[in-house]
């Protein structure tokens, strides 16, 4: 795969190109034809902030895998992104209740040493401290050194559970990340990972919320299948515990399912902003398609997220 360029260039979109491409699939190695148009799709950036900017994917006919094809200078969309300003409002203390009862399903307990990786600002480790775990850490690498950016809370490591909730289709080396993953988890500990799924995604549908939430240019740079995940973990010598086809936010409660916050984002301007912001309960409860959603939108699931059960072998 072509290697990232320390140098950017910014083009009359407004985004900084490094001249780099990503040209080949960094699982089975197949290559794209450049000059193949069919084989590309353009999606818009779902943040307020860059909604203007556009950006080409293309999907490995081998093995699925959707990669975002041009590479750019991540840290200013960073800089921007809305999920910074969350608060740990009930719609999410409900979705961080359904996380929790996946890893409680496997042992989690409160004495049990936690680490969210990729934590952003922390809202998931606020909820689960606030309800008695007093052993969850958060670390993110975007985030201010004197939050969750200190790098330091990895030497409290050995971790009993590890949650990587939408961060792998982030990075550009799966491998180098579940890898280091690996050297924090404690034998037999459990990870659980969270990320879009390729194979629900319709990448010729780039004006459906429904897909490009999940598509996310420029942030997600490689979106894989099930089969894909499995095996890279399975790489790392993790078994694979349990397989759920849908994301932690795609809950029964009223309103809290995948559906809704993009019938929600519809309804407004089309961004994911508006999710973490005030909902305008006036402008929902009006729409039809909001209220079929809210009630039976859980039932009605694309299925565009998916999450992975693995658990660490003890070695001898």
């Amino acid at each position: 795969m072509d290697s990232v360029s320390p140098e950017f260039t910014s083009n009359n979109q407004g985004y900084d190109r490094s001249g780099k491409q990503r040209l080949e699939c960094l699982i089975c190695n197949y290559r794209v034809d450049l000059n193949d148009k069919s084989a590309f799709s353009t999606f818009f950036c779902n943040v307020r902030a860059f909604r203007d900017e556009k950006f080409p994917i293309w999907r490995c006919p081998t093995c699925q895998t959707i990669h975002c094809l041009d590479v750019v200078y991540i840290d200013p969309y960073y800089a921007k992104y809305p999920f910074a300003e969350a608060k740990l409002t009930l719609p999410f203390r409900l979705c961080y209740q359904n996380l929790r009862q996946k890893m409680t399903k496997y042992g989690f307990s409160k004495t049990h040493s936690f680490l969210d990786y990729g934590c952003g600002n922390g809202l998931v480790v606020q909820y689960l401290q606030e309800n008695g775990y007093i052993n969850a850490y958060g670390y993110d690498p975007y985030a201010p050194k004197e939050t969750f950016g200190d790098i330091t809370v990895l030497q409290k490591a050995p971790f009993d559970y590890i949650l990587l909730q939408d961060i792998i289709e982030h990075v550009e080396d799966p491998h180098a990340l579940l890898s280091k993953l690996d050297s924090l988890l404690a034998p037999a500990g459990y990870l659980l990972l969270g990320t879009p799924n390729a194979t629900n995604i319709d990448i010729n549908r780039p004006e459906l919320s429904n897909y490009y939430n999940a598509v996310h240019v420029p942030y997600h740079i490689h979106i894989y299948t099930r089969e894909v995940v499995e095996s890279l973990g399975k790489q790392q010598g993790w078994e694979v515990v349990k397989f759920f086809d849908r994301g932690y936010d795609d809950t029964r409660w009223f309103g809290l399912n995948t559906r809704t916050w993009n019938e929600y984002q519809r309804l407004s301007d089309g961004t994911f902003d508006v999710i973490f912001e005030p909902i305008n309960i006036l402008q929902a409860l009006k729409s039809y398609r909001f209220l079929f959603y809210a009630f039976f939108g859980y039932w009605l699931s694309l299925r565009t997220d998916m999450t992975i059960m693995f658990r660490k072998k003890i070695t001898h």
